[in-house]
């Protein structure tokens, strides 16, 4: 391969993943101003705490957590062996999305219980968007064939 087009590749990974840590940011950022506006918006007048639509919402908020991890190590995968970095950037929007849902579900929540722990979900939210940082390595795998010894 020639050397000017492995810099060439290179600024392009580099600037690809600069792209991918402001989106990232900006994601846990927004988890950050759901949670500001619940406590700058008053809450609906309601007379029950309905506890169980609390544990329902926390049910449902499981699956895109989950989901989030298992699509992203496929996506991965993917990327990996069909040489595509593209695919890296997909996965890991992709995954921060499934894990902003955890904290939509918690503006939810919020909205239509009187449970004072709504906040949980935005902590499961902002845990679950930290373990997708994104990561350099996972670019460079998707970038360059790995030579056999």
């Amino acid at each position: 391969m020639n050397p000017m087009n492995q810099g060439a590749k290179a600024e392009g990974l580099d600037a690809r993943y600069r792209t991918m840590l402001v989106l990232w940011s900006a994601l846990l950022v927004s988890v950050g101003l759901y949670f500001f506006l619940t406590l700058v918006i008053e809450r609906p007048a309601g007379d029950d705490n309905n506890e169980m639509l609390f544990w329902v919402f926390l049910a449902a908020s499981i699956l895109p957590l989950l989901m989030s991890f298992v699509l992203k190590r496929r996506l991965l995968a993917q990327s990996v062996a069909e040489q595509r970095p593209q695919l890296v950037q997909s996965a890991m929007i992709l995954a921060v999305a499934l894990c902003e849902a955890v904290a939509l579900f918690g503006l939810l929540v919020f909205f239509t219980t009187r449970t004072p722990y709504y906040f949980i979900f935005f902590i499961i939210s902002a845990l679950g968007i930290l373990l997708h940082l994104p990561r350099r390595d996972q670019l460079l795998a998707a970038s360059y064939k790995r030579q056999g010894f």
